[in-house]
């Protein structure tokens, strides 16, 4: 028995009666832990020898756990194996050829252990073809079957079935929108696109009372999550078919069958957008948001994640930025950053980031903003692409499908490939030189920080989590330095002790840190930011005013170093190693 169609069919207990009643007639006592059910493992493709039952009766003989004369008891040849002719036969000399006696119950056959008769092994023979042929022409007349409807997909719909979105015509010739439900929908990609998770988009349909899909009384995550998931969205139409009990696709998806009602834009950033938070985490956020840096900010001194802080209100309290290895009490700089000041400089000197883009109505969107989702969608791509080379790489492996089928595949699929990486440098070019001509005053850009940080409800839910999002998409690294370079000094004197290095090269290299630590005692914190495309800054900041700074270091795509102080030399630090030149001047 193999597949859960034969379970429905009463094949699990017909074969264990058959089982019982050979044992009883030839005094045999029936072992049923080894039964060879298989349910959903398949004999054609001989799953059911690599990871079924047969497989673990195989290794139990040959381990000596089954001893030697013991009968195994099978319904028929076929569902032993409907493998090709000479894997069948080699399976059935290795059960013989191990002492073990082969029953084949349908026709109450005995195969001993290294006896069996010429006679038999033909008539054996004769069954193992037949059952390999029946197999083969039960896939063939499956695929025979889907190819025909595929042909006449234009005339008639191939299934009456179909997104809760959409309803077939009576003629089943065509499926018609169901216009409020499609606005769930796209209102769905939205919020996902704009970094909210499934959980969270299932609150707040049940919170706005919006009907869920079916006879269900509310929305549930699954739900959710299985929309965002499907290209059914798209129009496309993906056949399936049972194997090894499994649902699988057949052949290629069908195209324009269903009417689209997302754009491919809008969901190649969504799923973009849900692949980041599967590998960086997504959470449950609070109702405003208020942390844009979860995932990113790490601490620039032992590199654990930078903890949120919610200290209350009143005196001493407020939010801050606070090494989670020191909050632990572990070996770390305890001081902390206040939220709103590190928020407030970041956005102030990280100049690639264009705060007014992204908070930019989307009725409003400007050039550079339908760049950058278009950016996005391209990353969103790029993804689904190099999954697709993967996933043919491992059929290639598993030798199921033609290797001239899935070279030809691989060959479209690189060359997609390295069109869309194309089309990504181009709109990356064409952001640059935008940006380059557009630019807010520093007042302009202070008062939108603080709108931002002056929102509450859910228009501050929606704009974070949506800056939240674009911000995991730009930057790839986020270290942040709450006492400067100040505590390096220990660590670096600590280091030199443990090398053998020479006491004077030792005590220049302890000299400028001490130098660069003078400049950071006095003005303290720093961070450093890597964007996406290959830019990193780092800006080092008077402690008593956030707005302010006192040096910053820039280093392009191509490498090269430019920086600006407020007449002060630049600092020194991991990743940037400039020192200074002269000794900070007098304050």
């Amino acid at each position: 028995m193999s597949t859960d169609i034969q379970l429905k069919g009463d094949s699990l207990r017909r074969q264990t009666e058959r089982s019982k009643q050979y044992a009883d007639e030839h005094g045999l006592e029936l072992v049923e832990d080894f039964r060879l059910e298989d349910i959903g493992v398949s004999a054609f493709k001989g799953d059911n020898v690599s990871s079924g039952a047969l497989g673990k009766f195989l290794d139990a003989v040959k381990a000596g756990r089954i001893p030697k004369g013991s009968y195994l008891l099978v319904e028929s040849f076929d569902r032993l194996s409907r493998q090709k002719l000479n894997a069948s036969v080699s399976l059935f000399f290795d059960i013989t050829s191990n002492g073990i006696n082969l029953v084949t119950l349908s026709d109450n056959q005995l195969y001993k252990a290294g006896e069996a008769e010429f006679a038999q092994l033909i008539m054996s023979i004769v069954v193992m073809a037949r059952a390999n042929e029946e197999s083969e022409m039960k896939s063939q007349r499956l695929s025979a079957a889907w190819d025909a409807k595929r042909r006449v997909v234009s005339e008639k719909k191939l299934t009456g079935l179909c997104p809760a979105w959409l309803e077939l015509s009576q003629d089943r010739k065509d499926f018609h929108v169901i216009d409020d439900r499609a606005q769930v929908v796209r209102r769905i990609f939205e919020d996902s696109a704009s970094g909210q998770g499934s959980f969270v988009i299932t609150r707040r349909l049940n919170d706005s009372g919006v009907p869920a899909f079916g006879r269900s009384t509310g929305w549930v995550q699954s739900y959710v999550t299985k929309i965002l998931q499907t290209r059914a969205v798209l129009g496309e139409f993906q056949p399936h078919t049972k194997q090894n009990g499994r649902r699988v696709p057949l052949g290629d998806p069908i195209p324009d069958y269903y009417p689209q009602i997302v754009d491919e834009n809008l969901f190649l950033r969504a799923q973009f957008a849900r692949g980041k938070r599967r590998i960086e985490g997504g959470g449950r956020k609070g109702e405003a948001l208020r942390n844009l840096f979860t995932h990113l900010a790490t601490c620039g001194y032992c590199g654990s994640a930078m903890h949120f802080l919610n200290k209350g209100i009143g005196p001493g309290g407020g939010t801050y930025l606070k090494c989670s290895h020191a909050l632990r009490g572990l070996d770390c700089v305890p001081t902390a950053w206040r939220y709103q000041d590190f928020e407030r400089s970041f956005f102030l000197f990280v100049k690639e980031i264009d705060l007014a883009e992204m908070l930019r109505a989307s009725s409003q969107k400007s050039e550079v903003l339908i760049l950058d989702e278009h950016a996005v969608a391209l990353a969103g791509k790029k993804s689904e692409l190099e999954l697709k080379r993967e996933r043919t790489y491992a059929l290639i492996d598993d030798g199921a499908i033609s290797v001239e089928f899935l070279t030809t595949k691989l060959r479209e699929c690189e060359a997609e490939l390295a069109s869309v990486e194309q089309q990504i440098a181009d709109v990356d070019r064409q952001r640059q030189e935008i940006r380059e001509q557009q630019s807010i005053s520093p007042d302009e850009l202070r008062l939108l920080i603080d709108q931002l940080q002056q929102m509450e409800g859910p228009e501050a839910f929606s704009q974070r989590s949506m800056l939240a999002t674009r911000l995991r998409e730009i930057v790839t690294e986020l270290k942040l330095e709450v006492e400067g370079s100040r505590p390096r000094q220990g660590k670096a004197a600590a280091l030199l002790d443990a090398a053998d290095i020479d006491p004077e090269e030792r005590s220049q290299i302890l000299n400028l840190v001490e130098r660069s630590d003078r400049e950071a005692q006095r003005y303290n914190r720093s961070f450093s930011v890597v964007l996406a495309d290959g830019v990193s800054r780092r800006v080092i900041l008077k402690t008593d005013d956030p707005a302010s700074f006192v040096a910053e270091v820039l280093v392009g795509k191509d490498g090269a170093i430019s920086g600006s102080d407020r007449g002060m030399p630049i600092g020194w630090s991991d990743g940037w190693e400039k020192a200074f030149d002269e000794p900070a001047p007098a304050q």
